[in-house]
This record gives C-alpha cells, structure tokens and sequence, in this order.
C-alpha cells in the first residue's frame, strides 16, 4: 500500500468527524494487505486498534463483519467494534474500525487449538437466532446449495462438449447424476434443520487463541446460514491438517457442543459434494477464459499446475461420490481443455 493511502488514514482518523479518535494523536504501528482490504494497526492516546478499508463490496461486508462482531464480541468470540463508516471523509472504500486482539495464531497440529476452535464455532451455531438480521452468502440448506451448483454445471457440461471433450463431459455429467441422487436421499435430514448464526469464513487463519480460548477475524461473510455445510467446508479447506486424526478431533469436538442428532449426518453429505464444487469452480474459471487471455504467457506458464489441480479436482469428485475412478480417460481432454483455442 501506498504512504499516501497511509496519510489519507491518519488524517481521516484524526479530523473526521465520524473518527472515534479525531483531535488525538494517531500514531500507525504496521500495515498490511488482505484479500479484499487493507488493514492499519494503530495507536491512539494508548488504545490499540484495526482500520480496514474495504477494496471490494465494502458496504455489505463491513456492514456483516459489523454485526457479528457487535453480537459476538460480548461473548470474547469476536474483536470489539469501534464504528464502521459508509462514507468516510477523504477516502474511497468504507472504513470499519475495531479494537485490536491480542493473541497467537491456531495450529493445525495442536489438538487443543482445534478444540478451541471447535468450541467457538459451536458457541456461534448455537445462538439465538433471533439476534442476527442477515442471511450470509452462503447457501441456507442442502437444496440451496445443490441448486446452485447445478445451475453452474448446465453451462459448464454444454461447453465442455463443444469444446471437443465428450468423455469429460460424460465423467462430469455421471457425477451430477450421483449428487442429485443423494441431494434427493438425503434432503429429509434438512427438515427440522433452520438458519442459524453462522461465522461465514471460519479458518485456521482467521483464529486467535487466547489462553483456552478462541476469538474469530474476518466476519465479511457473517450471517444465517448451514452450520453444517460451513464445518464440512472448513474441515473440506483445511485438508492440509496433520492426519485424518486431527480431523476427528475437530469434528468431535464440535459435536460435543451441539445438541443436533442428524448433524454428524448433515457435515457427511457436504463432505461428499464440495469437491464436485470444487471441479465445477474450475471448469469454470477456464470456461470463461477469454482468447487473449488463453493466448498470454502468463497463461501458458500455470498451465502445467492448472492441469494438475483439474486432475486431482476430478479424482477427489469421482472419490467422494464412490464413482469407478474414471479419471484417465478424460486425462488427454484436460490437456485439450487447456490449450490456447480448445
């Protein structure tokens, strides 16, 4: 980030009037970039503090991340915000300012940070509903989701078939067969399942440990929503955690907490679709690839790492869905896929 960006910080925080800290002195500790902001570490009058400037849809995510750190602050699960401003004075993006969380970063190897972690989640997924008026981005239920994700492969099977790749088309299409089929099996577990608080973007990198304690960054995505399908995406990201064991650990951690029989239920059938979501989200991405852009070198140099992770995408799908493993027929046509002019 620039100084000049730095600059525009500090005098925003220190003459707004929308500024909890206007007339004190400001003093910026560190910076740095996240995926959609910038974010300041600040001092004022001995008070430590976040800014961050939103880069992309910052009047719905600073309006989220304001809400579950207003609900869940008092319960030490999330940091305490200061304000959020739409339309700060001199800047661009909305501001969300909020206190500043001491604390070190969760291991994946440590199975008293996944507990931690597991017992926070439980604590949001368990509260009262009635006290959180978003619905977060993500889908609210089995169906939701499962009509999402097909939407996108109707495209996503039409082109792959125009583009000269009938076997991976038919390995795609084989796997819809089989997600819809279970979607219709298993639907019933939904029934008695409603919207609840949900954190949205849970990872190991968004948690703090505090003591025995955990408290959660980065409430963008905040809202109602699946706890289920937000556990099954974490425990599906996180699959670089040290062995299946610690896997276990989380899960059984959380589901100590919850007071949900068809839960464990629910977090399994995720378990067997995200990684056709997965596949479906790069076969998009390369679908929607334009000429010039396939043409450049930039390109021609991730496409031997492209292949591989279409390769592995289609092995984990046809995996989790207990599919023949079908994968090296259609091996040729991932490579066709990723030619300049498929």
């Amino acid at each position: 980030m620039t100084d000049d960006l730095t600059t525009a910080i500090h005098t925003y925080l220190t003459t707004a009037p929308a500024s909890g800290f206007a007339g004190q002195e400001v003093r910026v500790v560190d910076a740095w970039r996240g995926s959609d902001n910038l974010l300041w570490r600040i001092d004022a009058g001995g008070e430590d503090a976040i800014v961050k400037l939103y880069l992309d849809a910052g009047q719905a995510r600073g309006r989220r991340q304001l809400d579950g750190q207003r609900v869940f602050a008092p319960l030490s699960l999330a940091p305490e915000p200061l304000w959020f401003d739409r339309y700060p004075d001199g800047l661009a993006r909305q501001v969300l300012v909020y206190r500043w969380a001491a604390g070190r970063n969760a291991s994946a190897g440590n199975r008293d940070d996944l507990a931690a972690l597991a017992a926070g989640a439980a604590a949001i997924h368990n509260h009262d509903a009635s006290t959180v008026r978003r619905i977060s981005p993500h889908a609210i239920n089995l169906n939701y989701f499962w009509r999402i994700l097909a939407g996108g492969l109707t495209p996503a099977l039409r082109w792959l078939e125009e583009a000269g790749c009938p076997r991976m088309a038919e390995l795609v299409r084989a796997m819809e067969t089989s997600a819809s089929a279970l979607v219709a099996d298993t639907s019933p577990l939904w029934q008695d399942s409603l919207p609840a608080p949900i954190h949205g973007d849970l990872q190991l990198e968004h948690a703090l440990i505090q003591g025995s304690r955990v408290r959660l960054l980065d409430w963008e995505l905040f809202g109602l929503g699946d706890p289920a399908l937000e556990i099954a995406t974490f425990l599906h990201r996180e699959r670089a955690l040290p062995g299946s064991a610690q896997h276990k650990h989380f899960l059984a951690s959380y589901l100590a907490h919850r007071d949900d029989a068809a839960l464990a239920a629910r977090i399994a059938v995720y378990d067997r679709i995200l990684p056709l979501s997965d596949l479906a989200f790069l076969i998009d991405g390369v679908r929607k690839l334009s000429p010039a852009e396939r043409a450049s070198a930039e390109f021609a140099s991730t496409v031997p790492d492209l292949g591989n992770l279409l390769r592995r995408a289609t092995d984990d799908a046809l995996a989790a869905l207990a599919l023949a493993d079908w994968s090296a027929v259609a091996a040729d046509e991932i490579d066709l896929l990723l030619k300049p002019n498929p």
